[in-house]
């Protein structure tokens, strides 16, 4: 995650603010709901672009659950996995502007186009964001047995070597692979990458000491550090997380840069009308800051960041425009 946009904005933004929210991530229709229209006039589909029991659709179900109470008609999870969330952005993209269909997207709504992937709908006209959600952090971790208890004695290590250092990614073109580039590209670190199909196996590897060092999300890499399983040496966040209260973050130890997370938002399809997107904006500032959900989510090792349209918007885009160059340089191809 950038740096720039860490602390997002709460405040519930007002028409002229939202027509100009997407900035090109998506035009809000410039026609008003009618007095007799009432938003939402029947359930809300919200696709979730994974399959169910992942840590997207356990923010997702949490959050629906407090917008059908506050907003009185259902919100339902739709899973759609597949294509690295291809599938499920693509439904909302073609979906009828009408607020009754959305998208809780994780990193790749930014990282696909980063990415160089030729998708079937355009990130910056397609949709129009409606609030940052929650965020999990990256986790540097090693095997116990090996001595590594920072991230600079992993890159002196890997450069003793004649063969360097692996280190495990769940999977290519993740947010964790982006970052560990970053890592070697900024210390000359001799890392070699192997990319997992799923963080399971990637863990089930590191547990094992088959592969020194892993690069994942908290959740689920996290269970294995409190099982002392694996040992974290850095945290991908500007501050220490309360479930890591010990393990210095990426900024501490001196790399800025490798500020990274998978990151949860909500989005409407383009032109759905400025008065639904705040009234939803409202709703979702509400369930994660008048709530015990806020709570829930940073015990589970979650960061929460309710945010305006405008925050979401600027912060897709910087995404984009941050990892781009990082694939450039390092010759990822899309899978």
């Amino acid at each position: 995650m950038t740096q720039t946009d860490r602390r997002v904005r709460f405040s519930v933004p007002g028409r002229r603010a939202l027509l100009g929210a997407g900035l090109g991530l998506g035009a809000v229709s410039a026609w008003p709901l009618r007095a007799q229209e009432v938003y939402p006039s029947r359930p809300v589909r919200v696709s979730v672009p994974t399959v169910a029991g992942g840590a997207l659709d356990n923010v997702a179900r949490m959050l629906c659950e407090r917008l059908s109470s506050r907003l009185g008609q259902q919100f339902i999870v739709e899973n759609r996995p597949g294509a690295s969330g291809i599938i499920g952005a693509d439904a909302v993209a073609k979906a009828a502007p009408d607020g009754h269909t959305l998208l809780f997207a994780a990193a790749p709504i930014a990282l696909n186009t980063a990415l160089g992937m030729k998708l079937p709908y355009d990130p910056y006209k397609d949709f129009v964001p409606i609030s940052l959600v929650a965020s999990i952090p990256a986790l540097f971790a090693v095997h116990p047995a090996t001595p590594y208890r920072t991230l600079a004695d992993v890159v002196e290590d890997s450069r003793r070597r004649p063969g360097g250092l692996s280190y495990a990614v769940s999977n290519a073109g993740a947010i964790t692979h982006l970052i560990g580039e970053s890592w070697k590209a900024r210390t000359g670190a001799n890392l070699t990458m192997i990319a997992y199909k799923g963080a399971g196996q990637a863990i089930q590897d590191a547990v094992a000491g088959t592969v020194p060092v892993i690069l994942d999300a908290y959740i689920p890499t996290g269970v294995q550090v409190a099982a002392g399983k694996l040992r974290a040496i850095g945290v991908a966040s500007t501050q220490r997380q309360p479930v890591l209260p010990d393990v210095a973050t990426v900024v501490e130890q001196g790399h800025p840069e490798l500020v990274g997370s998978g990151f949860y938002g909500l989005l409407a399809p383009a032109r759905t009308s400025p008065e639904i997107i705040a009234k939803l904006n409202g709703a979702v500032v509400e369930a994660v800051d008048r709530t015990d959900m806020r709570e829930r989510l940073v015990r589970q090792g979650y960061e929460v960041h309710a945010s305006t349209p405008q925050g979401y918007a600027d912060f897709i885009r910087n995404e984009i425009e941050r990892w781009t160059p990082v694939v450039k340089a390092a010759g990822i191809k899309p899978e």
